[in-house]
């Protein structure tokens, strides 16, 4: 049975925001990459994506799991479905499951694209 971390190189959380989005870049491993920081403007958009491009070296294969994407996320969603990248809608995050480990926007955005890894494919 294959899971979703054989399909792709890379994945991309995003903890998004009103003002601002986190990213966090990890491997099919789980191995963490790169986390930036990027305002929700357009330009903040296009940097973002960008960045993303430079840490991934290009790889379309990379699988961009997005907080939010009706809500905070719609306009990132937007631009990541122009482009050649999949994106998908980030699960909720269990509140149990982070008890007693701390909250941040780096952290959630680490546990956004690192909850896909071990999902199946079928």
């Amino acid at each position: 049975m294959s899971i979703v971390a054989h399909l792709y190189n890379f994945f991309i959380g995003v903890d998004t925001h009103a003002r601002k989005h986190v990213y966090t870049i990890i491997t099919n491993t789980g191995i963490l990459v790169a986390t930036g920081s990027f305002p929700t403007s357009r330009a903040g958009i296009k940097r973002a994506l960008t960045w993303a491009g430079r840490w991934t070296k290009g790889d379309l294969d990379t699988l961009w799991v997005v907080e939010g994407t009706a809500s905070y996320g719609a306009v990132l969603t937007g631009h990541i479905a122009t482009t050649e990248y999949p994106v998908v809608e980030a699960g909720r995050m269990d509140a149990k499951a982070r008890y007693g480990v701390g909250k941040s926007d780096e952290l959630d955005s680490y546990r956004i694209a690192k909850s896909v890894l071990a999902l199946h494919t079928d």
